[in-house]
């Protein structure tokens, strides 16, 4: 289980851009910027989705479109709104625990980017060929490149704004493919990772970072 803080609590899936179009509806306003840029403003707005919907957490996002959630971001530029991994959105300081045994292959944190990932760590597969990226951290990671991590074993914790990338708390999740990590190292291109896309590139974009959910566990079980 990633969370085991939240064991036995309640949680759903939640197209937060659907949840993001009718609480911009009914929450009108004059600016013409987004306010749910704001990370206080959208973690109301999570809020209120959770409480709407009776869950504890929620989980959502992957190759979905988040066109109306980001108006007016960094995203506009390249029209890059497809989302390439999962948020799950939990209390900020929730603890993450390893959800398979790995191998930490990449601790780091661009700090003070807007936008950007904040700290992150990368999980390499003991068993498979697939890394995954673990990013909005808190600072206080408990873990070191080359530590060799038990499923279960607790390792970062979720961060807040501003540090983790000026975004609501909440836990990004999003697997890369041995191959194109191998090339993101060959290349020296990891600036160019984004954790969105644009519409045109979802299908090559699915094969490089699948589903992060084949990979994780929400509960006990």
């Amino acid at each position: 289980m990633i969370f085991p803080d939240l064991k036995g609590k309640r949680f759903g899936y939640v197209n937060l851009n659907l949840e993001a179009e009718a609480w911009l509806k009914h929450n009108e306003s004059r600016s013409a910027s987004n306010p749910l840029l704001d990370p206080s403003i959208c973690q109301s707005m999570i809020d209120s989705v959770h409480e709407k919907y009776c869950l504890d957490f929620s989980f959502g996002g992957w190759m979905e479109d988040r066109s109306t959630l980001w108006k007016g971001s960094y995203l506009e530029r390249e029209n890059s709104f497809i989302h390439l991994g999962i948020d799950i959105n939990v209390p900020p300081g929730t603890e993450i625990a390893a959800s398979f045994d790995a191998t930490v292959a990449k601790v780091d944190d661009d700090y003070p980017e807007q936008g950007g990932w904040g700290p992150r760590v990368i999980l390499k597969h003991a068993t498979k060929p697939i890394y995954l990226i673990h990013a909005h951290l808190d600072r206080d990671i408990r873990c070191e490149v080359g530590d060799a991590l038990k499923r279960g074993q607790i390792f970062a914790r979720v961060g807040t704004p501003p540090h983790n990338g000026n975004w609501f708390p909440h836990l990004h999740l999003q697997t890369i493919s041995k191959d194109h990590y191998d090339r993101l190292e060959k290349e020296r291109s990891w600036a160019d990772l984004d954790g969105y896309g644009p519409a045109d590139d979802i299908r090559e974009n699915a094969s490089l970072f699948a589903d992060p959910m084949e990979l994780i566990s929400l509960n006990d079980l």
